[in-house]
C-alpha cells in the first residue's frame, strides 16, 4: 500500500506541472492574441467611426452644419422698426427674432422642436415697401439639433 500512495503522490505532482505548464501556455497565447487584436483594424473601429458623443455647437451661420440653433442675421428698417413674416411646411421649427434698432440689424434664431423637415419661406422687410425673401429648408434631428441644408 505503501507504494501505491506513493504512486498516486507522485501521479497527482506530474499531473499538477502539467496543469500549470498547460495554464501558463494558455495565458500566454490569450495575451498575444489580444496585443494582436489591440493594433488591428477591429480594436481601433470605434475610433474611426469618431467618438459615440459628439459635441454639437450651440449656434452656427454656416449651411448643412449640424447645431443647437440656426442664426441668420440681416440688415434691415422701416418707418416703424421692423416686419418679417413666413409660411413653413411643418410645426418643428420654432422662429425668433431679435432687432437692434441702432444698428437695425435682425438677428433670426432657429431652433428645432422636433425631428422632421421643414421647408420655409421667409421675409423680412429692408424698407416699408420691399420685402426680401430667402427660401430656406431645415432638418431637425431626434436630439433636436438643427441644420440648414437650402
Amino acid at each position: 500500500m505503501k507504494k501505491t500512495n506513493r504512486t498516486t503522490k507522485v501521479i497527482a505532482t506530474v499531473m499538477a506541472v502539467v496543469i500549470a505548464i498547460s495554464s501558463l501556455c494558455v495565458i500566454t497565447a490569450v495575451s498575444a492574441n489580444a496585443a494582436t487584436y489591440a493594433g488591428s483594424a477591429q480594436a481601433h473601429a470605434s475610433e474611426k467611426m469618431g467618438p459615440m458623443t459628439t459635441s454639437v455647437p450651440s449656434t452656427t451661420t454656416k449651411l448643412n452644419t449640424v447645431a443647437k440653433a440656426y442664426v441668420f442675421t440681416c440688415k434691415g428698417k422701416t418707418s416703424y422698426g421692423y416686419d418679417y413674416d413666413y409660411t413653413a411646411t411643418n410645426k418643428n421649427v420654432k422662429v425668433k427674432c431679435a432687432y437692434n434698432f441702432k444698428s437695425h440689424t435682425y438677428k433670426f434664431t432657429f431652433t428645432g422642436t422636433a425631428k422632421g423637415t421643414t421647408k420655409m419661406n421667409f421675409k423680412y422687410k429692408t424698407s416699408d415697401k420691399v420685402w426680401v425673401k430667402v427660401h430656406m429648408t431645415f432638418k431637425v434631428n431626434s436630439q433636436k439639433n438643427i441644420t440648414r441644408v437650402a
